[in-house]
This record gives C-alpha cells, structure tokens and sequence, in this order.
C-alpha cells in the first residue's frame, strides 16, 4: 500500500476514533453539572480532561481534513475557473499550505521539545502534565499535515503537467 493511502488510513481511523471522544466530553460535563450543582461537590479534573479531550479532537481535526482536502475553498471564485485555472490555484494552494505546514512542524516540535525538557504541567492544583500531551500531539499532526501537503503537492504538479487529472 502507498505511503498516501497509509497515512489517509491512519488518519480517517484516528479522526473517526477521536470524535467519539467528543461524547466523553459531553458525559463528563454533564457529570461535572450535576456534582456542582446538585450535590455541591465539584470535581478538580473534569475542566481540565474536558479541555485537554476537546483539544485533542480539534489537533487530529486537521490531519483528519487535510487529508482529502475537505478545508474550506472560495468556491464561488474556484467554480467559475476553468480546469487549467483550478489545477493551477490547486497547486498553488499546496504549495503555499506546504510552507506554512513547514514552519508550524518547526514551531511545534521546538514547543513540544521545550514542555518535555521541563515536564510542563498546568499549573493548577490537579496539575496534569496535558501541555506536554498536547503540545507533543501538535506537534506530531503538524509533521503529519506537512507530508500530506508534500503528497498533495506532488499530485498538483502531476496534474499541471497533464499525467493526472486534479481539477
């Protein structure tokens, strides 16, 4: 199996398993209300796990997205281009998504590089070490979203060339 297909499965599979995570959000809200405000005994750890769950959903978001290229497009400008017009818009929005993925992949793995050195943690009084978790996730989604905007990048300029129909 090509790289491409291998990381488009890994990222469906880890997307799909990660939006579930959305519902334990949801139940332990709905805990969290119901222990503040019917029992008067709040939880210390369900903001923070909250948070952390919902966070770790929106970072798999994007590898999850960018994959087949379902971000949003202007599409009343890309639907009045010609085929030549779209491959060539395609290919530049891979390029220029390539170079952005670049220099998030480096500011993330120096952030994450810097929360493992100390072992970041919240600072609150359950203090998990979630910056670390996160930042570290970030920065492995940034990597991933840097090869698939390569990937993307190499079929945009198959396509300009007329091997491959991207339009």
């Amino acid at each position: 199996m090509p790289v491409q297909e291998r990381l488009a499965l890994l990222m469906r599979r880890a997307g799909e398993a990660a939006s579930w995570l959305y519902l334990v959000v949801v139940a332990i809200t709905a805990y969290e209300v119901t222990m503040r405000y019917l029992l008067n005994a709040p939880t210390l750890w369900v903001h923070e796990l909250s948070v952390a769950l919902a966070a770790t959903c929106f970072v798999l978001g994007g590898p999850y997205v960018h994959q087949d290229r379902r971000h949003i497009t202007i599409s009343v400008i890309y639907d009045r281009m010609g085929p030549g017009a779209r491959r060539r818009a395609r290919a530049l929005g891979s390029l220029l998504t390539l170079v952005f993925c670049a220099f998030l992949t480096y500011a993330t793995i120096v952030q994450s590089g810097l929360a493992l050195k100390v072992m970041e943690k919240t600072g609150t009084a359950i203090n998990w070490p979630i910056p670390v978790y996160l930042k570290t996730l970030f920065a492995l989604c940034a990597v991933v979203m840097t090869l698939q905007s390569a990937l993307h990048l190499v079929e945009d300029i198959a396509a300009l060339r007329g091997r491959r129909d991207g339009a």
